[in-house]
C-alpha cells in the first residue's frame, strides 16, 4: 500500500510540474504578443540617426553627456519602442537589400574622444546597442584626450564600428580673403581634400585591416568637392548635422542626423524630438453615419414643434428632438435619437403609431 501510494503522488508531482511549466510559457507568450502589440509605430522604412560627442568630460561641454545621462537616454528610447540598428543593417536596408525594424536609430558617435572607449562602450555593451565611432585618425595615438590604437580595436570588439571624421580635417582656420573663422573644408580644393581622405583611409587600414565607407563630415560642413573626393576614396555614405529622419529616397552622401548629445537633455527629450520629426498619422476616412430616426408630426414653427416634442418625450419615455421635416420643408416635426437597428426603428414606429410617431428614415448626417 505505501509503495503504491508513493507511486501515485509521484505522478501527481510531475503533473502539476508539467501544467506549472505550460501555464508559465503560455503566459510568456501571452505577454510578449500583447507587448509587442502596444508597441507603438511612430515611423516605418526610415531611420533616426543620433549623434553624440564626449561623455563627462568636459563636464561643462555644451555638447557632453554624463555617464547616468547616456544610460538614461537609451533605457528610454528603448521603453519607449525605439529598436536600435547597426551600421551593417543600415547599409543593407540603404542599398534596398534588407528591412529595418519600425521606429530604428542608428546611434553615432563623432572626434573620436577616450571616453568612448572608457564611458560609452560599457553603457552600450550593457544594453546591447550596437554604435558607429567617428574618429579623426591622426590624433589616434598621437593626442592624450583621444583613442589609441588600441581602444579603436577594443570598440570594435565590443560592438562599435569606426568610421572616417577624415584624417586632419576636423580644424577651424581663419579664411585670409575675409578674416571668419571657418571649418577647414572651406579653404581646401578638391586635390587636398582627397589626399586628407587617401590618408584617412590608408590609416583606418593600418588599424583594422579592412577600409572606411562612412564619414562625418567635420562640422557638419561639405562641399560638392568634398562629396566627390569622398566617394572617390571609397566612401559610400556620409553624415551631416542637419536633423531629420533618413528613407531610402535621402542621398547616401547627405544623411540628416539628431543631435542628441547635448548636455541637460533628457531621455524624453530625445523621444520627443525623433516623434516631432516622425511622419503625422493619416487623418481618419470620414465614415458614413448609420442608423435610423423615428419621427412624425408635422408643424409650422420650431417653437410648435419643440412643445411636441416635450409631449411625446413624456409619452414615450424615449428622448424626442426638434428636426427639419425630411419631406415637407421649412416645416418641422419631431424624431427619436439615432437608432442603430433598422429593425429597431422599426418596432418602435409601430408601438408609437397611435401618437403620430410612425415614420421611419435613414440618417443623413
Amino acid at each position: 500500500m505505501g509503495r503504491r501510494w508513493r507511486a501515485v503522488t509521484a505522478g501527481v508531482k510531475v503533473f502539476a510540474t508539467s501544467l506549472c511549466v505550460i501555464l508559465a510559457i503560455s503566459l510568456y507568450g501571452w505577454t510578449a504578443t500583447a507587448g509587442a502589440a502596444a508597441r507603438p509605430v511612430y515611423y516605418a522604412n526610415q531611420v533616426a540617426v543620433l549623434l553624440y560627442h564626449g561623455f563627462e568630460r568636459p563636464p561643462d561641454g555644451p555638447i557632453t553627456v554624463t555617464r547616468r545621462q547616456f544610460d538614461e537616454h537609451i533605457r528610454t528610447l528603448k521603453a519607449a519602442g525605439f529598436q536600435f540598428v547597426s551600421a551593417e543593417q543600415f547599409r543593407r536596408w540603404k542599398r534596398g537589400q534588407g528591412s529595418i525594424p519600425p521606429n530604428a536609430v542608428l546611434l553615432t558617435i563623432d572626434d573620436g574622444m577616450k571616453e568612448i572607449h572608457s564611458v560609452a562602450l560599457p553603457i552600450l555593451k550593457h544594453h546591447k546597442v550596437p554604435a558607429v565611432a567617428f574618429v579623426v585618425y591622426s590624433r589616434i595615438d598621437r593626442t592624450p584626450n583621444t583613442v589609441s590604437g588600441r581602444a579603436v580595436r577594443e570598440l570594435v570588439a565590443g560592438g562599435v564600428e569606426v568610421q572616417s571624421h577624415t584624417y586632419d580635417m576636423h580644424r577651424r582656420v581663419i579664411r585670409q580673403r575675409d578674416g571668419a573663422d571657418v571649418a577647414m573644408v572651406w579653404v581646401m580644393d578638391e586635390a587636398e581634400i582627397r589626399a586628407d581622405m587617401a590618408r584617412a583611409r590608408q590609416r583606418h587600414r593600418e588599424l583594422l585591416g579592412d577600409e572606411p565607407d562612412m564619414l562625418a563630415y567635420p562640422y557638419g560642413a561639405y562641399t560638392p568637392a568634398f562629396v566627390r573626393a569622398a566617394r572617390a576614396e571609397g566612401i559610400r555614405f556620409a553624415f551631416t548635422t542637419k536633423p531629420g529622419l533618413v528613407s531610402r529616397a535621402t542621398p547616401d552622401m547627405e544623411l540628416p542626423r539628431f543631435n542628441t548629445g547635448v548636455r541637460g537633455m533628457t531621455g524624453k527629450q530625445v523621444v520627443d524630438l525623433l516623434r516631432r520629426y516622425a511622419p503625422a498619422a493619416p487623418a481618419p476616412k470620414p465614415t458614413k453615419p448609420s442608423g435610423y430616426y423615428v419621427g412624425g408630426g408635422l408643424y409650422r414653427s420650431k417653437a410648435e414643434a419643440q412643445k411636441a416634442a416635450q409631449r411625446f418625450t413624456r409619452l414615450t419615455g424615449y428622448r424626442m428632438y426638434v428636426a427639419p421635416h425630411p419631406k415637407y420643408k421649412p416645416h418641422y416635426w419631431v424624431q427619436t435619437g439615432r437608432v442603430a437597428s433598422k429593425a429597431r426603428a422599426a418596432e418602435l414606429a409601430r408601438r408609437w403609431a397611435r401618437l403620430g410617431i410612425r415614420y421611419v428614415v435613414a440618417a443623413s448626417g
